[in-house]
Formats: C-alpha cells, structure tokens, sequence
C-alpha cells in the first residue's frame, strides 16, 4: 500500500483548567489527507481547494514537521506527498494543526508498518506544533490521534492517557484568532487562592469523565484562571454570552483552545436555543465565521475507504 486518505477530527485543547494538558475529540468538524509515498525523498505539501493561507514550506507546516521528526527517527530516505482537504477554518482553537500532524504520523506509521505506540506516536506528532505556537505541547494531536478525552500523564517521556467519556452535546462559535498566538501572554502567576481553584478543578474534570457526569464536567470546565483570563480578553461580548447560556441552562462553556472560538457544553434538547445565544451574542466579533453544533467523540484519526 503506498496511499492512504485521513480523516482528522477537530479537537478542543486546555479544555476549562487543563492548560497544556486536557484535550477532547470532536465529532466535527474534520480535515481530510491523502498521504502518498514516492520515490524522491522528498516532502511536498499541497492542498485539494483552499489552503487558507496555511504554509506550504515543510519546515512551516504541522504536518510537514512532524514528517520531518519521524525521517530524522526511523526513516531517513522517506519521500511523501501530502494533500490536504479543509473542512475547518484554521486558526480557530479547534485544533486543526493537530489535526494536521496527526493524520500524517498516524497514516504514515500504517503504510511503513513501523508499529509505533500511542505514545510515539504523539511523541512525533507534537513536534508539528512547533510550526503554529511556538511548542510541541501535546493535547491537541494527543486528542486528535486517539480520540476521546486526553490527560496529559508527563512529558519527560511523553505519557498520555485516553479516557472513553460520553457522546454529548457541543456548541461551537468559529472565531478566528485576531492573532497567530496569545501563549506568550499567558502568566502562572496566579496567586495561592487561584491556583488552588484551579487544580480542584481540574480533579472535578476527571471525576466527571469517571462517573459519565455531563452537568458536573460542563461546571469543571467554565473554571480557568490561567489561559481564560487572556483569551477571552479578545472576544467581544465574551463574558455576556457566557453568562447568559449558563443562565439559559447550559452546563459550561469556556474558550476552546487557543482561542478565538467559544465551546459550550449543554443538553441534547437546548443544543438550538443555546447556539442561537452564542450566534446573537458573538457574531459581533470580527472574525465571527459560524456556528456548529457537534458532539464529543471516542474517534480519533480514521482511515476514509
């Protein structure tokens, strides 16, 4: 075999307190990869329609990054073509980089019969997010290789953990990030109290995947004083909207990611009323593109037949 094609699923990183280390899979949206092997040793990127101002140089790209790692470990004379199909806006928070460098080590690692573990894996795919933010932190293309809920075991040696966790109900407002990334704005200096909080609430997060609690994960995660603060900062009528969806009987609802878009968490029978909040309370922002309406989900990169 010396093709494969890809599906990649959105993911949403940090998830509330879980900065750097909390992530979870998405239903949709989805970016689509067909992989190629050749003869050239050489790694081209292109995209099947709009490229979205994504880079094509290797060494700019997730996926041409985390291809790189993968030549430098195991397969040295490797030459690949890489195609990409966008179903997602990138620079949104929803992980499309991720997205991105975990489809390509995912189908690599399946046409070289190199058997790697989940954990090498992710390992080599994160090392593709050096291309967006700066970082080979590892939620995102943890959540999107696997699927499900990501914990973040340790990074010296990379170690994550996959929870299976309910399929409920998400609202997505899509908005585009203002800037390329606010990481280098985000402080730990949070003070005793809030630090405190903080890690409580990150042990709320995973008691509510434990016992399939979908009211008590969505009030976990509307908890964060440390990537929230910032992130949020830049979205026009944040605060409101997100007050008001509670209100209106949503369970949480924090930034997703790196930002600019919103993620909410509620019932089955509100996912309308809470999507019509967000849409009338952000579309405002500048970069406002849509509104989804999606679920979590146990599937992380699939091969498409």
């Amino acid at each position: 075999m010396n093709t494969i094609r890809l599906r990649g699923p959105a993911t949403s990183a940090n998830v509330g307190p879980g900065y750097d280390i909390f992530a979870m899979a998405l239903k949709e949206p989805f970016d689509e990869m067909l992989l190629e092997l050749t003869n050239d040793q050489r790694i081209t990127i292109g995209f099947d329609g709009d490229d979205q101002n994504i880079p094509l140089n290797v060494e700019d790209n997730t996926a041409g990054l985390a291809i790189l790692e993968l030549k430098k470990r195991y397969k040295p004379d490797l030459g690949v073509k890489v195609t990409i199909t966008k179903h997602m806006t990138s620079g949104c928070g929803l992980g499309t980089t991720g997205a991105s460098a975990s489809s390509a080590i995912y189908g690599l690692n399946k046409l070289l019969n190199l058997n790697l573990t989940d954990n090498e894996l992710v390992d080599l795919a994160r090392m593709g997010e050096i291309a967006s933010g700066g970082s080979p932190h590892a939620d995102n293309v943890a959540a999107a290789m696997l699927g499900g809920f990501i914990l973040i075991k340790d990074y010296h040696p990379i170690d994550v953990l996959k929870l299976r966790m309910p399929e409920f109900p998400v609202v997505l407002a899509v908005i585009k990030k203002s800037q390329r990334t606010t990481r280098g704005f985000i402080t730990y200096e949070i003070g005793q109290e809030k630090l405190k909080e903080q890690m409580a609430h990150c042990s709320r997060v995973i008691h509510a995947i434990h016992t399939q609690d979908v009211e008590e994960f969505g009030r976990a995660i509307s908890v964060d004083h440390i990537a929230e603060p910032v992130r949020s900062a830049v979205i026009e009528n944040y605060k409101e909207t997100k007050a008001k969806v509670i209100a209106a009987g949503a369970y949480g609802s924090t930034v997703s990611g790196g930002g600019s878009s919103v993620i909410t968490i509620c019932s089955a029978n509100m996912q309308d009323e809470i999507a019509d909040i967000m849409e009338h309370g952000l579309k405002a922002n500048a970069n406002f593109v849509k509104i989804i309406k999606t679920t979590t989900s146990n599937q992380g990169v699939c091969e498409m037949l």
